[in-house]
């Protein structure tokens, strides 16, 4: 792959890994484009790698503080002053991060070689595209009203990871899915897409080290570099972008241009 599809495909990776539009279905449509019929999977590990680091930077105070209330928990539990043993928000979210994980995990390893392939078609990449239209608009009658990580029941968590097990399917957006949940749950807004944001990573992370493959030829180095490194740059745009958005809520907007993808690439792939 020339430096050039590389750069073109990270700014894609970059931006649809985060905007609510769905990366693996616009990666699906752009390959068959770019007459990439079969996958470059090393090249596809980087790209989330490089998406990876762009959510880590994005989320690295809540990073921190998570880290250094772990680092702290020893010295709690042994705390007498009531004041040292009251529950820590950090350590609650670590654990609705991990709850949420889990079942994205499960779901993602009994379901993914059905639903990928299934959907491996850009036919039906455009069908779960105007899905993701859908999710999106349902975002519009979200109520916000939880803003305090205490009141985010462990099963919100579980439904939440359960919707961004669903991303499995391209075409069906993660970020769509996941924020979408959160806000029909009742999270505030902003607290619903960093909650997002933080289950981004291990399932970035799965989903790269899943895809990852030592036996394939890893590809240009200058391609990979230079598709990394435009997925990161754009990834992280398209997260300030996102978090703008959802905190006006205008997270719906995506909506429509999902709607229209999808039924342009179901026309276009029918036959």
């Amino acid at each position: 792959m020339d430096p050039l599809k590389a750069a073109i495909l990270g700014v894609v990776q970059g931006l649809t890994e985060f905007l609510p539009v769905s990366s693996s279905g616009h990666l699906v449509i752009f390959q068959h484009l770019f007459g990439l019929n079969e996958p470059e999977l090393f090249f596809d590990v980087c790209l989330h790698l490089g998406t990876l680091f762009a959510v880590c930077i994005f989320v690295r105070k809540e990073l921190l503080q998570i880290l250094l209330s772990l680092v702290a928990v020893r010295g709690r539990i042994r705390a007498t002053s009531p004041a040292a043993r009251q529950p820590d928000p950090n350590i609650r979210l670590f654990v609705l991060v991990c709850i949420g994980t889990l079942v994205t995990g499960v779901f993602a390893l009994t379901f993914k070689d059905e639903l990928e392939g299934l959907f491996a078609s850009p036919f039906y990449v455009g069908i779960a595209l105007m899905g993701t239209g859908v999710i999106l608009t349902l975002s519009k009658w979200a109520k916000p009203s939880i803003d305090r990580i205490s009141e985010i029941r462990f099963r919100d968590s579980a439904l939440i990871g359960l919707g961004q097990g669903l991303a499995v399917i391209p075409g069906i957006s993660r970020s769509g899915t996941t924020i979408t949940l959160g806000l029909l749950l009742h999270l505030d807004r902003e607290l619903a897409a960093r909650f997002s944001f933080l289950l981004f990573i291990p399932a970035i992370l799965g989903a790269a080290v899943l895809q990852f493959d030592s036996g394939r030829v890893m590809g240009e180095p200058v391609s990979l570099a230079v598709g990394t490194l435009s997925a990161a740059l754009s990834g992280y745009l398209a997260l300030n972008l996102l978090l703008k958005l959802v905190r006006v809520g205008k997270f719906w907007i995506f909506a429509p241009y999902c709607f229209i993808l999808g039924l342009v690439t179901v026309f276009y792939y029918r036959g």
